[in-house]
C-alpha cells in the first residue's frame, strides 16, 4: 500500500500547481471555463478512494510507531484525497455552474448585465430601489438553476458513499479532527452573546444607508441594504483607490515583509474584463509563485479585502522551501486564513490608520469601529451558515434547505434574505468551519503580538521576523496546537465575537 502513497507525493506538487493555474486564469479574467474534469483525469490517483484507503493504512502504521512527522503528512494526503474526491465527482458540475455564470445575462430595468456585473454592482449600488432589483434579478436566477448548483452541491453525499463514511460531518471530523458538535456549541453561543451589540450598531448603519431602514423583525431591512451598509460608502473619501495600494505596500516595507517577497508574490492588477471583483492568491508554486490577483477599487471593505489576501500570500511565500511537499502545500486552512484575517485585522487599529492613510484621528475612530462590525456582521453569518451546511450535506439540497438558509441567515444578520441563495452562499467542504477557528486563532495571534511586541507591533521588525517563523512551518501545526502553543489556551469562538463587541461598545 505505500505504492499508492508515494506516487501521490510524487504527483502532488505538479497536480496544485496546475489546478492554481486553471483558478488563476479563470479568476482573472484570462479564461472564460475552468476545465478541472481534465485536470482530475490526467491525475486520477489524486481522487482515487483506493488512494485514500492506502493513506489510511500508511496512517495508522505511522500512528502505531509514533512518528509524529509521518502521521502529519499522512494526515494531510488523506484530507486532500477525501477533498479531490469530492471535486472530480462534482467536476463536471462546477464547470458546468462556471460557464453558466460567465454566459448568463440579467435584465435589469432596460439593461442587462453579466451575472458577476450585477453581484459587484449589487452592495455599491446607492439606490435602494435598484439594490432590490439587483438582488431580485440574482435570486431568482440562482433559484431557477437551482437543479444545477444543488448538482454540485450533491458531490458531498457521492463522497460520502465512495469513501464508506457514515455521513459527511463525520467523514469530515475523522480526516480533519475538527470536533463539530463543539464548534456548533461555539458558534450558537457567539450568536447569543454578541446579538446586543450587533443589533445595536446595525441601526446605526443602516440609516447611514436609508434613514428610514430598521432591522428586523421590527424594520424591513434586506439582505442587500446590509451589503451597502457594510461598505460604508459615507467613509469612501477616505479611502480612495489611489491610496490603498501605496499604504499597504509602504507598511510591508517598513515591517521588514518586501510586497513581493523577493520576487515570490506576483502582483496582477491590470483590469480587464471578467477579472473577479474581490482580490485572492493562487498559489502556483509554494513558495517561489505565489500570485496575487487584484482589481483594486475604493472604500474600506477593498482595504480590508487586499490587507486579507497579502496576508495569505505572505504566509505562502515565506513557507520554507526545504519542508516537504505535505507541509509546503497542504495544511490546516484556518492556519493560513488566520494569518490574512490578522493583516486585514488591522483595520481595527487607529494608529495604523492614521499612520499609513493619515487619517484624523476621530476618523480613525470610527473606522475602526466600522471595522469591527463588518468583522463582527462576517462572523455572526458564518455561525449561523455551519449549522445550515452542515445540514445541507447532510440532507441534500431542497426546498426545506432553502428555508433553512433564510432562517439562519435572518437570525444571524436581522436582515432578510433571498432564499435563492441558499446553494450559491454555501463554503465547499464545511470550508465554514475553518472560517470560525481562522477568526478564534488570529485573535490568539494577535494578543500574543500585543504582549510581546505591544499594540503597534504592526511597525516593528521583530515582530514580522517572530511571524515568518510562524509562516515557514507550512502545514505542521493544525489551529488548535498553535493557539495553544501561543497563547496556552485552545481555541474560542466566542472570546474573537468578544473582542469585536468590547470595540463596538468601547
Amino acid at each position: 500500500m505505500d505504492r499508492p502513497v508515494h506516487s501521490l507525493r510524487a504527483r502532488l506538487d505538479d497536480f496544485l500547481a496546475e489546478l492554481a493555474t486553471l483558478h488563476y486564469r479563470y479568476g482573472a479574467g484570462l479564461a472564460t471555463e475552468l476545465p478541472v474534469g481534465a485536470l482530475h483525469a490526467s491525475f486520477p490517483e489524486l481522487s482515487s478512494p483506493d488512494t485514500f484507503a492506502a493513506a489510511t493504512e500508511a496512517l495508522e502504521k505511522a500512528r502505531s510507531k509514533n512518528d509524529v512527522l509521518a502521521v502529519r503528512r499522512l494526515q494531510l494526503l488523506r484530507e486532500l484525497v477525501a477533498g479531490q474526491v469530492e471535486d472530480a465527482l462534482a467536476a463536471r458540475d462546477t464547470e458546468a455552474v462556471a460557464k453558466l455564470e460567465a454566459q448568463a445575462s440579467l435584465p435589469i430595468d432596460e439593461e442587462t448585465l453579466s451575472f458577476g456585473e450585477a453581484l459587484s454592482q449589487l452592495p455599491r449600488e446607492p439606490q435602494r430601489g435598484r439594490r432590490a432589483l439587483l438582488e431580485r434579478a440574482v435570486g431568482n436566477f440562482l433559484w431557477n438553476e437551482r437543479g444545477r448548483y444543488g448538482a454540485r452541491r450533491e458531490a458531498a453525499l457521492r463522497t460520502t458513499e465512495r469513501l464508506g463514511a457514515k455521513s459527511y460531518p463525520t467523514l469530515f471530523q475523522e480526516i480533519s479532527g475538527i470536533a463539530l458538535d463543539k464548534l456548533t456549541e461555539a458558534a450558537e453561543e457567539t450568536l447569543r452573546k454578541t446579538e446586543d451589540a450587533y443589533r445595536d450598531v446595525l441601526g446605526y448603519v443602516l440609516r447611514k444607508v436609508e434613514p428610514t431602514l430598521r432591522p428586523l423583525p421590527s424594520g424591513d431591512a434586506r439582505r442587500h441594504d446590509l451589503q451597502a451598509a457594510l461598505r460604508a460608502p459615507w467613509m469612501d473619501a477616505f479611502f480612495r483607490r489611489e491610496d490603498l495600494m501605496p499604504a499597504v505596500t509602504r507598511w510591508l516595507n517598513e515591517w521588514n515583509l518586501s510586497p513581493s517577497a523577493n520576487g515570490r508574490i506576483r502582483v496582477d492588477d491590470e483590469r480587464r474584463e471578467g477579472k473577479a471583483r474581490r482580490p485572492f492568491v493562487a498559489a502556483v508554486r509554494v513558495p517561489d509563485e505565489v500570485r496575487l490577483v487584484i482589481h483594486l477599487e475604493g472604500g474600506m471593505d477593498a482595504l480590508g479585502g487586499l490587507l486579507h489576501e497579502y496576508g495569505h500570500a505572505q504566509h505562502l511565500a515565506h513557507i520554507s522551501e526545504t519542508a516537504p511537499v505535505e507541509l509546503r502545500r497542504l495544511g490546516d486552512a484556518s492556519v493560513t486564513e488566520a494569518y490574512a484575517a490578522l493583516t486585514e485585522r488591522l483595520l481595527l487599529s487607529p494608529e495604523w490608520l492614521k499612520r499609513y492613510l493619515h487619517l484624523p484621528t476621530a476618523t480613525a475612530e470610527d473606522s475602526v469601529r466600522l471595522a469591527a462590525f463588518q468583522a463582527l456582521a462576517v462572523l455572526r453569518r458564518h455561525c449561523a451558515k455551519l449549522t445550515y451546511e452542515l445540514s445541507l450535506f447532510t440532507r441534500g439540497p431542497s426546498e426545506e434547505r432553502a428555508e433553512e438558509y433564510a432562517a439562519g441567515q435572518r437570525r444571524a444578520l436581522l436582515v432578510e434574505p433571498h432564499p435563492g441563495f441558499f446553494l450559491f452562499d454555501v463554503d465547499a467542504q464545511l470550508y465554514s468551519a475553518r472560517y470560525l477557528r481562522a477568526w478564534a486563532l488570529e485573535a490568539r495571534l494577535t494578543a500574543r503580538l500585543m504582549e510581546r511586541f505591544n499594540e503597534d507591533f504592526w511597525r516593528n521588525p521583530s515582530a514580522s521576523t517572530w511571524l515568518k517563523g510562524l509562516f515557514s512551518r507550512g502545514g505542521t501545526d493544525d489551529a488548535e496546537a498553535l493557539s495553544t502553543e501561543v497563547s496556552g489556551t485552545g481555541l474560542s469562538v466566542p472570546e474573537a465575537g468578544a473582542r469585536l463587541v468590547a470595540i463596538l461598545n468601547g
